[in-house]
C-alpha cells in the first residue's frame, strides 16, 4: 500500500511542478580534442531524430570518423582542419551506402561497419595518435 502511494505522489507531482520549470536555453561551447582543436559537429542534414533513426546519427558518425583519421593520415598533417574536415565530405557517401534511404534499417549500418569501420578504426586512431604525438 505505501509503494501505491509513494507512485501516486510521485505521478501526481510531475504535473504540479511541470509550470515552473523553465528551458534551458544555453549554448554549449565548442569541444576541443587532444590537440587543442575544436570538434566540428555533425550539421543538420546528418542529424536524425526520433528512435527508428538513432542508428542513422551513429552511422554519420563512424564514417565521419573512418575518413577524417584516414584523410589526416594521408595528409600526414595534425592541423585542425586535417583532423576535423568539413562533415560535407562524407554526404556523397552516407547517401551512396543507403544510410540516408528512408527504407533502410539499422542492418545497413551494421553491416557496413563490420566490414568496413570496426576491422581498422583502432589502427588508425593509433596511427594517427602516434603522428600528432611530435605536435605535442
Amino acid at each position: 500500500m505505501k509503494l501505491l502511494t509513494t507512485l501516486t505522489l510521485i505521478a501526481l507531482a510531475g504535473p504540479l511542478c511541470a509550470d515552473t520549470a523553465t528551458p534551458s536555453v544555453s549554448v554549449s561551447p565548442a569541444q576541443a580534442d587532444r590537440y587543442g582543436c575544436a570538434v566540428r559537429q555533425r550539421p543538420d542534414e546528418l542529424t536524425y531524430s526520433g528512435f527508428r533513426d538513432a542508428w542513422r546519427n551513429i552511422a554519420a558518425n563512424d564514417l565521419y570518423s573512418l575518413r577524417r583519421h584516414q584523410a589526416a593520415l594521408d595528409a600526414g598533417s595534425c592541423a585542425c582542419d586535417a583532423l576535423w574536415p568539413d562533415w560535407s565530405g562524407i554526404k556523397e557517401e552516407f547517401e551512396a551506402l543507403d544510410f540516408a534511404d528512408p527504407l533502410a534499417t539499422d542492418s545497413v549500418h551494421v553491416t557496413w561497419a563490420a566490414a568496413e569501420y570496426f576491422p581498422v578504426i583502432s589502427n588508425l586512431r593509433a596511427a594517427l595518435r602516434e603522428q600528432c604525438q611530435e605536435t605535442d
